[in-house]
């Protein structure tokens, strides 16, 4: 069986910097702002980076996102591709 996307990570593919947070199935993250990339504009990569991270998949999880400019957002992440509902 070939492992899933979540063991394939491409170390330099995501380019926004960011911190997160996990308590339960909730994961916060936050957009440094550091990064080549803002964190909404690579989602998908800080997404995969965090179940890298984590040993797992977080699709199911209620994941809540925060911007630079302090704008918060839910994500919803299916382990394929993100969907961003502003909170």
């Amino acid at each position: 069986m070939p492992p899933g996307p979540v063991h394939q990570l491409n170390r330099s593919a995501c380019q926004a910097d960011f911190t997160y947070r996990m308590v339960l199935d909730i994961v916060k993250i936050r957009d440094a702002g550091e990064g080549e990339k803002s964190g909404a504009s690579d989602l998908e990569a800080v997404l995969r980076k965090i179940e890298n991270w984590h040993q797992g998949s977080i699709a199911g999880y209620q994941i809540s996102f925060r911007d630079t400019e302090g704008l918060e957002g839910h994500i919803e992440w299916n382990g394929k591709e993100p969907r961003v509902c502003r909170a």
